[in-house]
């Protein structure tokens, strides 16, 4: 009987761990990661995207112990890369380097995905968006700029990146604050395209973030109006916040990584104590200063998750008034 007894639970043990091996994902069975890692980004070479990515791609086999590649998928304001990676398996091989416009382009239903299809791993950066005009304008800042509009409605050529993305919904948030003034917005390619077009009096002002202005500002070509920041920032100081000038408005591209909801927890985890750690490395804390960028960090993944839910909610209840 004691024999027996040895046997069956012998045959039971075996049984919970093979059943328990079926049920993990194969990718915390094995040492993850064992193979490259692909980093996903929508924006093209160049932007501040493109340059967080390589640089991260750069240091990921020092803090991961593999390779790392940065794939381009332009197109539809990321719904060609968020389907792109959403096709490939949640294992944490694939991941999604993306801004805020992720969290626009959700709101505005853009994509055939929600805020659910997407597991948080770390946000890295925030970078205010600014207004700059040319130097040579009649503006000094954005109240003379509001003023100058409300008195010549619809002539106001101000440009942006795109039809859809951070650069719109944060001239949305400027017009209203200034009380619904009538401009001619204007869709660019990308910011570079917006710096030629102002040097050129193509238009009057462009929504620029700090690396993108710097150095036409220091070359006395352009003068900011104004930066959706809550504080002056400390690299530039002679620079105006909209608060400051009396419009409530707080606006900036954060960009940090994600990967396919339904990634095991340890994987998401690892990746998430990769990242914080090469955040904190004197090289990263280097290239954040090159880039005028703001540190993003917001704490574990649960909290940029939160996060992120929680800013495509207010986006849908802001662009569902604006329907009306």
């Amino acid at each position: 009987m004691k024999r027996e007894s040895k046997f069956r639970f012998v045959f039971i043990s075996l049984a919970v761990i093979i059943s328990i091996g079926m049920q993990m994902p194969t990718g915390v069975l094995a040492e993850y990661p064992e193979r490259p890692i692909v980093i996903l980004i929508k924006a093209g070479p160049g932007s501040g995207a493109d340059q967080l990515a390589r640089f991260v791609a750069n240091l990921v086999p020092k803090y991961l112990g593999q390779t790392a590649a940065v794939l381009y998928k332009k197109g539809g304001s990321g719904a060609i890369a968020q389907a792109y990676l959403q096709k490939r398996p949640a294992d944490g091989y694939h991941l999604f380097l993306d801004t805020t416009t992720m969290a626009i382009v959700t709101a505005r239903g853009k994509v055939p995905f929600t805020e659910n299809n997407w597991q948080a791993i770390i946000r890295l950066q925030v970078d205010p968006e600014g207004i700059a005009a040319r130097a040579d304008s009649p503006w000094k800042d954005f109240r003379e700029l509001v003023a100058w509009a409300k008195k010549n409605p619809g002539q106001l050529r101000w440009a942006g990146v795109h039809p859809v993305g951070i650069d719109p919904y944060t001239v949305g948030l400027l017009v209203d604050a200034a009380g619904g003034i009538d401009i001619k917005y204007m869709p660019t390619d990308g910011a570079n395209h917006q710096v030629s077009l102002l040097l050129g009096k193509h238009i009057d002002v462009a929504t620029l973030n700090p690396q993108e202005v710097k150095e036409q500002d220091a070359a006395g070509n352009f003068r900011v109006l104004g930066m959706a920041h809550s504080e002056r920032l400390q690299a530039f100081p002679h620079w105006p916040t909209f608060k400051e000038q009396g419009f409530d408005v707080e606006s900036h591209i954060w960009r940090g990584v994600f990967a396919k909801a339904g990634t095991p927890e340890p994987i998401v985890q690892k990746l998430h104590d990769a990242f914080n750690r090469m955040r904190q490395s004197p090289e990263f804390i280097e290239f954040m200063k090159k880039s005028a960028q703001i540190d993003g960090y917001l704490g574990g993944p649960e909290k940029f998750q939160a996060y992120f839910g929680n800013q495509v909610s207010k986006m849908r209840a802001f662009f569902a008034k604006q329907k009306k």
